[in-house]
């Protein structure tokens, strides 16, 4: 399944697919928590998208909460 739409991914489903949210739900509190990070900038809007172009090759590093992050990359 495609998740990007109009080249762009949103962060919450970005979080669920990469294994650090179990569901959309957890994704959304964790970032109103202030606990969301792409690249090491604290994720405050729901709405945040990521670009497909910015995940070819190194990727982004996302992190949830202080000890778990994963590199995201296609």
């Amino acid at each position: 399944e495609d998740v990007f739409v109009d080249g762009c991914v949103d962060v919450i489903t970005l979080m669920q697919k990469a294994g650090l949210a179990t569901s959309r739900s957890e994704a959304r509190r964790n970032i109103e928590q202030g606990g969301a990070e792409v690249n090491g900038i604290k994720v405050t809007e729901l709405g945040y998208k990521v670009e497909k172009a910015s995940l070819i090759g190194e990727g982004i590093i996302l992190r949830r909460g202080k000890k778990k992050f994963v590199r995201v990359h296609l």
